[in-house]
């Protein structure tokens, strides 16, 4: 994954992260409305760097395998269902906006969790870092459908309605590992290189 790729991936996960927590600030207040527009409008802004590159994947024909072209469909799924499940937050007629946002945030979260899980068959014969970088997606991807259950449809319990919003806040912050590994591996690379020179 090239520098450029990794920070556009961090800018996503840092959007969606402040969302997320807007999501938290949401489920334990009486007026939760702004903190539910304010959410989906970083989520909106997240949304746009992740979309970019799997279009950008597909325009510059970067891997012509049918898995490539499936992740980045499941990608840009997860991505639309997010951002128009956001949209419809800012509808006046919340009855009928919260019904498409929580249909498009299970939707979305069902598709990011299949991504990592159809990469899985190739676990074994990945780098450490790659592993590690496809069992966090593959983790915050289990956080997303939880709290897109939970998040959205469990209206009859509080409880099980505050843990859903608390695992849009782990998921988006696990999601941030790929690409901070990606921007630590040059560093470290580097830096054994340095090393090698003084031991020469």
């Amino acid at each position: 994954m090239g520098s450029m790729v990794a920070i556009i991936q961090l800018i996503g996960a840092i959007l969606f992260s402040i969302g997320s927590a807007c999501f938290v600030w949401m489920a334990f207040v009486d007026d939760w409305v702004l903190p539910l527009r304010l959410g989906c409008g970083l989520w909106i802004g997240g949304c746009v760097p992740y979309t970019f590159l799997a279009l950008r994947g597909e325009v510059l024909r970067e891997d012509t395998g049918v898995a490539f072209h499936v992740a980045n469909a499941l990608q840009i799924g997860g991505m639309l269902g997010w951002a128009i499940g956001s949209a419809f937050a800012f509808l006046d007629d919340l009855d009928f906006g919260l019904q498409v946002t929580n249909g498009g945030f299970l939707a979305g979260s069902c598709c990011l969790f299949l991504d990592p899980l159809l990469q899985c068959r190739k676990f074994g014969s990945l780098e450490r870092d790659e592993q590690i970088s496809l069992s966090a997606d593959l983790i915050a991807g289990v956080f997303y459908v939880l709290a897109g259950g939970f998040g959205g449809y469990a209206v009859d319990s509080m409880e099980l309605m505050q843990f859903g919003n608390v695992c849009w806040l782990v998921g988006s912050l696990i999601s941030g590992t790929r690409p901070i590994l990606a921007l630590c591996r040059p560093a470290a690379a580097t830096k054994a290189a340095d090393v090698e020179m003084i031991e020469a």
